[in-house]
Order: C-alpha cells, then structure tokens, then sequence
C-alpha cells in the first residue's frame, strides 16, 4: 500500500457553488474554474501544472453495507476514457484536516503487493472486482436540462445512484528545500435532493515517512505549498473532503449541523504535551466543523460555537502558556485578536437582534411605542447583515487561510517534539501542571471583591476569569474529580451566564446608541440595564460564594 500525508482546500467557485447555470457568462466563468486557478497558480514558481484534464464520473460506494468490519475504508468508482477502475482508501487522522492516507493498489497495476495483501485487503480487492459493493443513493440523478443549460457534460452512471462528474487536473509543487507535493485538483459537479451543486478541491499529499525528522520535512513542505497556493488564490483547510464524506453516506450538500465542544479523554497520558495536542486538536475541530456553517448559513449559532472554539484555544494557550512563546505570539497573536474580534461583532449582533431587543421592546409597556421598537429591529437586522458580510470577507482572506493553516502546522510539529527538548516547566507532570493552573484560576475568581462593590467593567473581568474556569475545568473534566465534573463546572456556567445576561444589555445600549434610537428608547433601555446589573450583581455574588475548590486526581 501507498501512504501519503494529505490535507484538502475547497477553494471557492464564482457562482458560489451553484450551476443555476442560466447567465452564459457565469456558466462559462464556473465551467472554466479549473483552468484560470491553473492560470492562477504560475505565479508561483514551484508549481507545475500537467496540460488538460481528465474528465471522469466518480460512483461513492457503500464500502460498510458489503463489508461492515471494513468501517475505516472508503471506495469509489472511476469511469473516463482510460475505462474504469475501483480506488479505495483508508484514512487515519494525524490532525483536524491532516489525515495519513493508505491507497489499496489495483492488482492490475501493482500485482506484487496483491500478493503481500492481508486477508482484509484480499476482501476489498474480492468485493470490489466482483462489484458486489452497492452505490450510495443519496439524491436525484444529473437533469439533463440543467446540465445543457450549464454547460457541463453529466457522467453519473445511474439514475438511483449518486455520483459526481469530476474534471481532474494533476501537478506538483517542489522547492529545493523541501520534499515534493502532489496536486490533484478535483472540480466536482453533481445533483442532490437540493439541486445541481459545484465544488472544487484542491489534495495535497506528501510521502510519508516513519522518522521525525522525516514527517517534519514533509508536513513543513505541506504546509509551504498550502500556503503559496492559497496565496494566489484563496484556499481553505477543510476536515474532510466532499468524496470522502459522500462515501460515508453524507451528501455534499446536506447541512450537518453546528458542531459543539467535546470532552477529551486524558487516560494514559502523562506529558503537558500529550495533553495540549489533544486539546489543539479537540479545539481546532470545533473551529473547521463551524466554518462551512458561518459562510453559508443564517444560522447563528454555526458563528456562536466558532467564537467559542478561538475563545477556548485562547484559554487553552494560556493554561500552557510555557509553550506559547515569543515565536508563537508573533504569529498568532494578533491574527487571533483580529479575527476573534470580527466574530465577536457578529455575535453581539445576533444577541442584540434575537434576544436583547425583543426582551427591551416586550418589557416596554409603552404601546405607543410599539412601531418605533419595531423600527428599531429592523435597523439592527440590517446591521447585523452589514457585519456578517464583513465576517464572510474575513474568511475569504489570505490571512484567514494563513492563519488556519498555520496553527494547524504549529499543532502537527508540537505533536513531533520530543521530551528533550522540553524546558523544566514543559516537563512537570501533567497532572501537577494542571492542579496549579486550575487552583490559580479558580483564586482569581473567589477571591473577587463583593460584586456590588465593583463597577460595570470590573464585574465584566469577573465573568471573562470565570469563562476560563469554566473552560479549564471542562478541559481537564476526565481527571477531574466526580463534583468537580458534575457539579462545580455547572456552578461556574451560572455564575458566567448571569453575569453575561446583564452585559448583553449593556451591549445592546451601545448598539441603540450607534442606531441613532429614539430618546425614549434610549432612557428605557438605560434603566433597564441599570436593574438588571442590580439584580444580576445580586445573583451572582450569591452563587459565586458558593463554589468550592477545584479538585483534580492524581
């Protein structure tokens, strides 16, 4: 088998994705995608692009239904002018976006390894020759009408059968520092329950080797050419590939939802680390499973959970902070900032329009007021688009993509360090490491002053040193102990959440004053506010001194 390091870019169509394929010149200008991004790319020296494409019907197969103990592999079907042929693949994460990647050789191609195969690799080749492998049916078949009016060629070999009509191009970017990277550049089209549907991918893949030094060359080399290529035309890291996904049974264009934070297990492992990896890796999940949903869904929590992901990576840093250095900051640091500020204002937006406002305008009695609160909405709605259009630019930047891609290299290499080059402090157990980290945290927010003797913004620090509890504490939950788990983690949340509660109004009237919003408006909402600091000082100090000491085992 071969084995290569792979990270895939989607990189953006200029329709947008969809064939609506009426207009000529955005039909032409999708059609040709594949070739101006080839144009695109001879600005970099390292690439060389093959002439032409291969166009070819790609059938995602049901892999799992004909051999369930087969689960890590994924097949297709191929059909072009060289005929056809069956490729399957095994994936093995080694980052969020980074997999190792193993391709099954066609015996027809690589006889001498069929006859090294184990007995599963003898079983896929059996099933895949036989074609007992059922196709995936997950939509429509290709519309001949639509493919004509998009000028595209429909390949797809069966009506019940999805499948996507693929133009392929082949190339490889090499530096003499670094170790050659394959490009295949896939521009997909297919036809789904929602329609005719456009994607283009761009495959990086590197050979991989056992050594340290060897996987550093090449994720180094990865990444590099990542880099470049996004530089001449945005590009974006994505978890998985849309045929990946499709031979799961997840249609390209199905909606998965939000994805939220997940617990880490931290069983077996010892290192700071070993720990931070999985932290990264927990985090930087979160942040690529939400951004498909901030650039193409209304939905705000996709932009909630995404925020929350940069939130939780800036904790995370600062719980290991002795891996954080002066390198480190000059690279994210202000990256960080910029972006976790562009999401923040979409989000103070999405709060202010769904919640804040519509509690200010029911909790005035005033029904002669009815129609200026209603004005009111409107001109935030509007304004909360204004900012989510400048978040959609932000993710379509070089610096997004750089920055992307970049902490996702900075998390492959952390995971190929070694012990000795840890300082002392890097080399403190795990555990010790983070009862001192937790049991700071956890002082910084007891030991506050009484909340009513504090203004508005210090009680507001409160409730940022209380996020990062929280957060640590869900970090560490598996060693934690069962109240620190089950409880004292809910206890900070409420003390987090009353806090915020108040602030979301004092947010709200920072927005009604940039709204230009009625006078009347403006008192009501001041005096609100006012209560709701009051009572939410109250609550909060009272559930404050209610917690108790974290407790971490080992």
């Amino acid at each position: 088998m071969t084995r290569v390091l792979e990270i895939v870019l989607a990189l953006p169509l200029p329709s947008g994705g969809v064939t609506t394929g009426r207009r000529r010149g955005t039909a032409r200008a999708v059609r040709d995608f594949g070739a101006e991004l080839v144009r695109a790319w001879r600005i970099c020296p390292p690439v060389r692009m093959k002439r032409g494409h291969e166009s070819i019907a790609i059938t995602p197969l049901a892999l799992a239904e004909a051999l369930p103990h087969a689960s890590r592999w994924r097949a297709w079907r191929e059909t072009g002018q060289a005929g056809e042929r069956w490729v399957a693949v095994q994936s093995t994460p080694f980052a969020p976006g980074v997999a190792i990647r193993e391709t099954l050789p066609d015996e027809t191609q690589d006889a001498e390894a069929a006859a090294d195969d184990g007995s599963l690799a003898a079983e896929l080749r059996r099933v895949l020759r036989e074609g007992s492998v059922p196709a995936h049916a997950m939509g429509a078949g290709a519309d001949p009408a639509e493919s004509e009016a998009s000028e595209r060629p429909t390949q797809t070999p069966a009506a019940d059968a999805f499948g996507f009509d693929c133009e392929r191009r082949r190339g490889r970017w090499q530096r003499e520092d670094r170790v050659p990277v394959d490009l295949t550049l896939d521009d997909l089209g297919w036809r789904g329950e929602q329609g005719a549907g456009r994607a283009c991918e761009l495959r990086l893949a590197v050979d991989y080797v056992d050594d340290d030094a060897g996987r550093e060359l090449a994720l180094r080399s990865l990444f590099d050419a990542a880099r470049e290529l996004s530089g001449a035309w945005p590009a974006f890291l994505k978890p998985a590939s849309l045929l990946d996904l499709a031979c799961a049974g997840v249609p390209p264009d199905a909606e998965r939802g939000p994805v939220r934070a997940a617990p880490v297990d931290l069983a077996g492992m010892r290192r700071q680390r070993e720990a931070l990896f999985a932290f990264g890796a927990n985090v930087v999940a979160q942040w690529l499973g939400n951004d498909a949903g901030v650039r193409d869904s209304t939905d705000p929590e996709y932009v909630h959970q995404m925020r929350i992901a940069l939130r939780r990576l800036r904790t995370l840093m600062r719980l290991f902070r002795d891996y954080a250095d002066e390198a480190y900051r000059e690279a994210f640091a202000a990256d960080l900032s910029w972006f976790g500020a562009q999401l923040g204002v979409v989000r103070d937006w999405d709060v202010c329009v769904s919640e804040t406002l519509p509690r200010l305008a029911e909790a005035d009695t005033d029904v002669a007021g009815a129609p200026a609160w209603a004005a009111t909405l409107e001109a935030a709605a509007r304004q909360r688009e204004v900012a989510r259009g400048e978040l959609r630019q932000a993710l379509g930047s070089s610096r997004y993509a750089r920055l992307v891609l970049g902490w996702v290299e900075w998390l492959c290499l952390l995971s190929l360090r070694g012990e000795q080059v840890a300082t002392r402090r890097q080399r403190r157990s795990l555990r010790r490491h983070a009862a001192r980290r937790v049991d700071k945290l956890f002082a910084r927010v007891y030991g506050a002053p009484d909340l009513a003797t504090l203004d508005a913004a210090a009680r507001h620090r409160v409730r940022i040193d209380a996020k990062r509890l929280r957060y640590a504490l869900e970090f560490f939950a598996s060693i934690a102990s069962q109240d620190t788990r089950r409880k004292l983690i809910k206890r900070v949340s409420e003390v987090q959440g009353t806090l915020g509660d108040a602030n979301d109004v004092e947010v709200a009237l920072r927005h009604l004053e940039r709204l230009a919003a009625p006078p009347e408006q403006l008192g009501f909402a001041r005096g609100y506010g006012a209560a709701a600091q009051h009572y939410a000082t109250i609550a909060a100090e009272a559930q404050l001194r209610k917690l108790w000491r974290p407790k971490l085992r080992g």
